[in-house]
């Protein structure tokens, strides 16, 4: 694998010959629209490999970004009007089921079979895929992990799984229980006198359903969103009662955020579960600061549970630059091209098994290495499909409510989670 430093060196000589590489005849064009990839510094990244593409191929890039209701509504009216002019789209496999289901995208089938030197993972085919042909091929995709800041180390459980080095000092936690978790988190309050755990609970865009979910799919829980059977509520009571004993910072804290990586870097967290982009980004920070865990299990099921999302690209039926959109993607599967792509966003996963088995040492490495840990590990993943909702956000401002009740540090009663339960299930649609 050649290590990313070589490449992103490879990319400014090329860029600095990118006439010279063009074709004589007259360049083909590619129209690319992202459902995504919001943030500055990711569009940023994100156009450095559209360089990189426009370089070696000479094929012109139109890259667009929108709203994933706004593209729904854009692929929608190309393909009603017979106007087609999107070629390769970019969504989320929360949000891919519209195009799968309505027939809108190229099968894909006989042009990943054509690549004989990458493997794609097949835990999204029941969202890139149906009835045996292939609409979306995943670049990236993510999991939740955990992390600990190294002055919590002191206070560990000796009953957790750790690797430590030639000095005795814990370098990674193999495996942690939801139990340990919480008996490390009342150690270190009862120790200190502050509280270093917690979930962020942000309202704006709020992020909080995921972990909350992960942790009751380890407990046993039948599907996620769910709310009210035995495994969900021993994960909520195991909460409420971290609550009780002092051990979960302050709900002011964190309300003020959607992620946990401020509030790592911080210090105010030093024990946390979530989505590994920003667990990757408090990491590759400052990685001497921190050692790197997997999802925490439960004692009693002896598994993890996590949700888990992929970015995927797929051909618009009826795309006006199919050979241009069938270079892209080839482009993009590439293994030392998706490495690249992958380590530089800090904190996701590729999904080309050739990549997954050629991870080196770097920060970034690790934080991949570890978030194949848990999708490879005894663990129940959950691939969401929000568009059985009405209100994805609703489904949210219920998990909101559900943990700001917990953290009164009372036990949540049966008849109480049914409530919450029934709140989700009223934004349920049907599926025809």
């Amino acid at each position: 694998m050649i290590k990313k430093i070589i490449l992103m060196i490879l990319m400014f000589l090329i860029f600095g010959t990118m006439n010279a590489c063009q074709t004589t005849s007259e360049s083909s064009e590619l129209n690319l629209v992202i459902s995504g990839l919001a943030q500055p510094q990711e569009k940023t990244f994100f156009r450095t490999f559209v360089k990189l593409f426009e370089a070696e191929t000479g094929i012109s890039v139109n890259l667009s970004y929108v709203t994933p209701a706004d593209l729904i509504t854009q692929i929608g009216g190309e393909i009603q009007s017979s106007q087609i002019q999107s070629d390769v789209i970019m969504v989320d496999t929360a949000n891919m089921k519209y195009y799968v289901e309505g027939g809108l995208m190229i099968d894909l089938g006989e042009l990943v079979n054509s690549f004989s030197d990458r493997t794609i993972i097949n835990l999204f085919n029941d969202s890139t895929s149906k009835d045996g042909k292939t609409y979306f091929v995943p670049v990236s995709f993510d999991t939740y992990i955990s992390i600990f800041n190294k002055e919590a180390l002191p206070y560990i459980p000796d009953t957790v799984e750790v690797v430590r080095n030639s000095e005795d000092e814990i370098t990674e936690i193999i495996s942690i229980t939801w139990e340990e978790f919480a008996n490390w988190s009342a150690s270190i309050r009862e120790e200190t006198g502050i509280p270093k755990t917690g979930f962020p609970m942000g309202l704006s865009n709020s992020q909080l359903l995921y972990p909350m979910g992960g942790m009751a799919l380890a407990f046993g829980a039948t599907s996620f969103p769910d709310i009210n059977d035995s495994g969900a509520m021993e994960a909520w009571n195991l909460i409420a009662g971290m609550a009780a004993d002092g051990s979960i910072v302050d709900e002011s804290i964190l309300s003020t955020v959607n992620q946990p990586d401020s509030l790592l870097t911080s210090g105010i967290l030093w024990l946390s579960f979530g989505h590994m982009g920003p667990i990757g980004s408090a990491y590759g920070a400052n990685p001497d600061l921190y050692v790197l865990g997997p999802a925490p299990i439960s004692e009693a099921t002896q598994t993890a549970g996590t949700t888990a999302g992929a970015w995927a690209l797929g051909i618009v039926k009826g795309s006006p630059h199919q050979d241009a959109s069938e270079a892209w993607i080839e482009f993009m599967t590439e293994p030392e091209i998706n490495y690249l792509y992958c380590s530089g966003l800090g904190g996701v996963i590729s999904p080309i098994e050739e990549v997954q088995n050629e991870l080196g040492t770097s920060s970034t490495d690790k934080v991949m290495a570890v978030g194949l840990a848990s999708y490879q590990g005894t663990v129940r993943i959950a691939v969401l499909d929000t568009s059985r909702y009405s209100s994805w956000q609703g489904v949210k401002a219920v998990y909101i409510a559900l943990y700001q009740r917990l953290l009164n540090g009372i036990a949540l009663s049966q008849d109480e989670a049914d409530i919450f339960q029934n709140q989700i299930d009223i934004l349920l649609q049907n599926d025809n």
